[in-house]
């Protein structure tokens, strides 16, 4: 007996030793497990039946809608044509009405465009007109009786072209007068106000002395930032109070154009700010010499004074130059001719530092200031040069301030320049007229010396 047979025979022997309860219940769970594959089998038919039934009854729906979608596709489709042809008949009436109606127009119809033209014009002077400021909106109506006079399925109205009239005539009698109202008013701080205005014809708007221009965008009256001057807004001020039929008043025909550039244009000291450095110092030595020429000037008017009342009198006094020599001489009268005469040389010598003192300097601020001018030339054109060689000539704004510096630099050493030579043309002949009587009187007292002399040798 092999291995095999050995095991054969022991799995047996262990099969008809297993216990009799055990055999019963593994039948049993075979059982209930055939049960249940049964059961399965029989829920999947029926859910499948379900499923075949609802896929039919799905099908003959779509069916059905599909009609229906295929019946309402030529509804629409015969409905499109008839709308098709009814929309060529209605081309074809418009076309023969439109027709008819260019017949009947005839020469209108080149009127109707002469009325959009001039409409167009007028609502851009509207717009423009400080004239809206005391009648706002009143160019609204212009945007309509455009649209009309250029539409060909409507005609302007006979009120449309009265209105019309009305508004241009109203502009040009309006433009002619002057008028007070209150209208709202745009500060330079940007605050919106109520003010009473003053119009002038068609030309300037002011307020409280202040010039005021009309800002199309914005539709309000807007005060300058900066005003033109005291020269026009002086009779601005007084043409609001004045009660008077006729007033000077200065007009600018550009509607504010021209107020605003002279808003713009550097005053003095906004001129003399662009001379810089070289600018400060010309106008310094230009007040030293103008301050120094009033007091020598000053000093030699006092002095020839006090002169003349000295050459009324024969005795000297020491409050003068003429006093001072003649005391000389009184002091040397016993001397003789050319001693007296060395005495009143040394005395008009020491006159002279007196009369001429600060002299020269005036002159030397005259012949300086135009020097430093110069200077301020130069330095101004370098910087223009030294701008171009960055920036190149594109914009002429960046070497605007070195040419201004260049020019207002020779302007300062001119202006400071001219009047120190006058004033020190009016000192020096002064001094030189007062030196000039000094040597005179000397003259004479030297003169009467000598024939004193000849005289008592002669006797």
């Amino acid at each position: 007996m092999n291995f095999k047979q050995v095991l054969t025979a022991t799995t047996v022997l262990f099969s008809l030793a297993l216990p009799t309860q055990a055999a019963q219940t593994n039948s049993l769970d075979m059982n209930a497990l055939l049960n249940l594959v049964k059961e399965g089998q029989a829920r999947d038919d029926a859910e499948f039946q379900s499923r075949m039934q609802r896929f039919k009854t799905a099908k003959y729906d779509q069916e059905n809608l599909l009609n229906t979608a295929v019946n309402k596709r030529t509804e629409l489709e015969s409905e499109s044509a008839k709308k098709e042809k009814q929309y060529t008949l209605n081309e074809e009436s418009i076309s023969t009405a439109q027709e008819r109606l260019n017949n009947r127009l005839g020469s209108l119809k080149e009127m109707f465009g002469v009325l959009q033209q001039v409409a167009g014009d007028t609502k851009g002077v509207f717009e423009g007109s400080v004239v809206s400021s005391q009648v706002p909106n009143r160019e609204a109506f212009l945007t309509d009786l455009i649209k009309v006079a250029g539409s060909s399925s409507e005609l302007p109205s006979v009120a449309n072209l009265e209105t019309l009239w009305f508004e241009m005539q109203r502009e040009m009698t309006l433009t002619g007068d002057v008028a007070q109202y209150n209208a709202d008013v745009v500060l330079p701080s940007g605050e919106t106000v109520n003010k009473s205005v003053v119009r002038i014809g068609g030309f300037n708007v002011v307020s409280q002395g202040n010039y005021l221009v009309w800002d199309v965008e914005a539709k309000k009256l807007v005060e300058l930032e900066v005003q033109p001057g005291s020269r026009y807004n002086g009779p601005a001020a007084d043409l609001e109070s004045s009660s008077s039929a006729v007033n000077g008043f200065w007009i600018d025909p550009s509607r504010g154009q021209l107020l605003k550039i002279m808003g713009q244009t550097a005053g003095l000291s906004e001129r003399i700010q662009q001379g810089g450095v070289v600018g400060y110092i010309i106008l310094a030595l230009a007040i030293i010499g103008v301050m120094l020429s009033l007091i020598r000037m000053t000093l030699l008017s006092g002095e020839s004074k006090r002169i003349k009342r000295q050459m009324e009198s024969d005795e000297a006094n020491d409050n003068n130059a003429l006093g001072r020599v003649m005391g000389v001489y009184s002091a040397n009268a016993l001397a003789d001719t050319e001693t007296l005469e060395l005495h009143l040389g040394e005395a008009i010598s020491n006159e002279i530092p007196r009369l001429s003192r600060g002299i020269n300097w005036i002159k030397i601020i005259s012949v300086v200031a135009p020097l430093l001018g110069l200077l301020g030339t130069v330095t101004g054109m370098i910087d223009v040069f030294e701008t171009m060689s960055l920036f190149g000539t594109g914009d002429p704004k960046l070497m605007a301030g070195g040419i201004s510096q260049a020019l207002v630099t020779t302007v300062l050493g001119l202006v400071a320049a001219i009047p120190c030579v006058f004033l020190h043309t009016m000192t020096n002949n002064k001094s030189r007229e007062l030196i000039q009587i000094l040597q005179e009187r000397a003259t004479g007292i030297l003169a009467r010396k000598a024939e004193q002399e000849y005289q008592a040798k002669a006797a």
